[in-house]
Formats: structure tokens, C-alpha cells, sequence
């Protein structure tokens, strides 16, 4: 009986939830950050580009965590320190001003997802053949000293572009199958 009436209750709060109606519009912030995050790559199998796009993933120290080539789908991660000496620095001023302890992060675990999905011609919405885009996101996972985490997705247009310009080479590597 308890559970008819907990599934009820969800039921009629479920029923009370409603979409913003601009809850599916695209931003301009939006158009630019997916810019940055992909890149289109033209006379290359789809194989080869997976496999040249791996290969640069683990080259740079990620270790490749899942894949999915059917879909086009890449995720790998990587460890790294993340101690700050500024943070370290202000931890220490507010323990000796205030006597509390402010926890300073530790270590990171950066992610990245790949996704290589095939090129469509802009008149007609074919697929163009050898061509694909390639959209890659960076996110860290940070832990700290009082064992908290907290998560965020890495914007820095540097780091984009330098995956890209690696990848771009990986590519040609791939295709002259050097």
C-alpha cells in the first residue's frame, strides 16, 4: 500500500514539472564554445581518424577508458597533481589569521570525450564521403584534502587548439600510414 501511494505522489509531482519554452534554443556562448571544441577533417576513413585520434589521446598520457566506433565515441582519462602554490599560500594566511583549516586541492583526474560523426553536404544534408567532424571536450574532476570534489569543463581555447593542431598531424601521419 505504501508503495501505490509513494508512485502516486511521484506521479502528480512529475505532472507539476514544465519546460522553459527556451529550454532548446542555442546561444551564441553555445555556437562559440562548439566551434572551438570541433574541428572537420576531410579524405580520411572514419577508421583511420578513430584510430589517429587514439593514438594522440594516448601519446599526451590519457589512458583510453571506453570506445565505442560504431558511434564514433572516445573517452579517456588522465591523472594529474593538482596542488596550487597560491591556494596552498591563502590555506596557510587563514589558518594562521583564523585558526580554521581550508581544505586545497590534491589531484585531478582530466577527462576527454571524442565524438567523430560524418560530414553532411549544407545544400542537400548528404554525407560527404572521407570527410567527418571531430568535437573533443576536456573536463577535470578535482579532489581535495577533505575528501570533496568538485567538477568542471576546461574552456581554455589553447588547449583546443593545440589537440587540433597534434591532431591534424596524427591525421596525415595516419593517412600516408607513416
Amino acid at each position: 500500500m505504501r508503495a501505490v501511494a509513494v508512485a502516486f505522489a511521484v506521479l502528480i509531482l512529475a505532472g507539476c514539472v514544465t519546460v522553459p519554452p527556451d529550454a532548446f534554443v542555442v546561444t551564441q556562448q553555445q555556437l562559440a564554445k562548439r566551434q572551438i571544441e570541433t574541428r572537420r577533417f576531410d579524405g580520411i576513413k572514419e577508421e583511420e581518424l578513430l584510430t589517429a585520434v587514439s593514438n594522440l589521446l594516448q601519446d599526451t598520457g590519457f589512458t583510453l577508458e571506453n570506445s565505442e566506433v560504431k558511434l564514433g565515441l572516445l573517452l579517456a582519462s588522465k591523472q594529474r597533481d593538482a596542488t596550487h602554490g597560491g591556494e596552498i599560500v591563502a590555506a596557510i594566511l587563514i589558518a594562521v589569521l583564523t585558526g580554521a583549516v581550508t581544505p586545497i586541492s590534491k589531484d585531478q583526474t582530466i577527462r576527454a570525450s571524442v565524438v567523430v560523426r560524418p560530414a553532411q553536404s549544407e545544400s542537400v544534408g548528404e554525407i560527404v564521403k572521407d570527410s567527418f567532424f571531430v568535437r573533443v571536450t576536456f573536463q577535470r574532476i578535482v579532489r581535495r584534502t577533505d575528501n570533496s570534489t568538485y567538477v568542471e569543463t576546461l574552456d581554455d581555447v589553447e588547449l583546443y587548439k593545440d589537440f587540433f593542431d597534434k591532431l591534424s598531424k596524427a591525421v596525415f601521419l595516419e593517412a600516408q600510414k607513416i
